[in-house]
């Protein structure tokens, strides 16, 4: 198949760099060139043009990052990219569907990015485009192997149609693919997150408890990680949860169930005990300056 990747950065670059592995054709997108110059180095195909990448695919993957600002997900970024397609496929006229990589709040393709598709293209969803929520699971230090080597595959979709068209381009996986309604995939996406963020937190919580009480948190970690329900990621406390997911979107989704009137107390204890860690690491790193 032919595949535009929209956003080249860490997911992005992983998704196109996988599939044109297992034989597609790949142009990537990006509005940084450096980004599109190093691709292009490694011989993969770029365009600085997102209607050349658009025109030159039959399915997009909107791959851009969707930062959270003041408390709540920026929808900027997956906008402007979504806007920019739907102009687009209003001149193509061939069906194209449009994959969401990117991570987005529970209803955010329903209620946002279907209707500014419809609006700026003119266009029918399911009969004239396919629209796909396809939420990514990787780490960020080892994407391009998370994404060759999944443990399942998600796929959220407008229409059984779009669905069957995504499932196709990923029948070489020989893993499980997972199909559901829109909201629902992107639910899935937030309940990962969250939970190795709350895993954390719950680690490090025990990790101040057995440094108070004179006992090695590492060990016991350890021997906790070893009933299979459990596992080692996360255990190992001291350290707060960064990185580009995890902090964004617990944020993110703290605020979301808030603004719903939800009262999201665990979470707010996982945000809490993460800022706390940080004071720590803080301390710690001033004490050995």
């Amino acid at each position: 198949m032919r595949i535009s990747i929209i956003g080249s950065g860490v997911v992005g670059k992983a998704t196109g760099i996988g599939f044109h592995r297992h034989g597609n054709d790949v142009i990537f997108h990006d509005i940084i060139k450096e980004k599109l110059f190093m691709l292009k180095k490694q011989g993969y195909e770029v365009t600085e043009d997102q209607l050349e990448a658009i025109h030159n695919s039959s399915i997009s993957f909107i791959c851009v990052q969707t930062p959270t600002l003041n408390g709540k997900m920026d929808f900027s970024y997956v906008k402007k990219a979504i806007v920019g397609i739907a102009k687009t496929l209003r001149k193509k006229r061939k069906y194209h569907l449009i994959v969401i990589r990117s991570t987005v709040l529970p209803s955010t393709t329903r209620t946002k990015i279907i209707p500014l598709l419809r609006k700026h293209s003119r266009l029918i969803p399911g009969k004239e485009f396919g629209v796909c929520v396809n939420p990514e699971f990787m780490k960020r230090a080892s994407a391009l192997n998370g994404f060759l080597n999944p443990w399942r595959i998600l796929i959220g979709e407008f229409d059984k149609r779009s669905g069957d068209v995504l499932e196709t381009l990923y029948s070489p996986f020989k893993v499980s693919v997972i199909r559901a309604d829109l909201d629902t995939a992107e639910m899935i996406k937030y309940v990962a997150n969250t939970f190795l963020a709350t895993k954390i937190s719950f680690f490090n919580e025990f990790f101040i408890i057995c440094k108070k009480l004179g006992l090695d948190p590492h060990f016991v970690a350890k021997v906790v990680s070893l009933d299979p329900r459990i596992g080692e990621y996360g255990i190992y406390g001291g350290r707060s949860f960064k990185g580009s997911c995890l902090p964004k979107d617990l944020e993110a989704f703290i605020n979301f169930t808030k603004d719903k009137k939800l009262n999201p107390k665990l979470l707010d204890a996982v945000s809490l005990i993460n800022k706390k860690m940080k004071k720590c690491e803080s301390l710690t790193a001033k004490a050995h300056e």
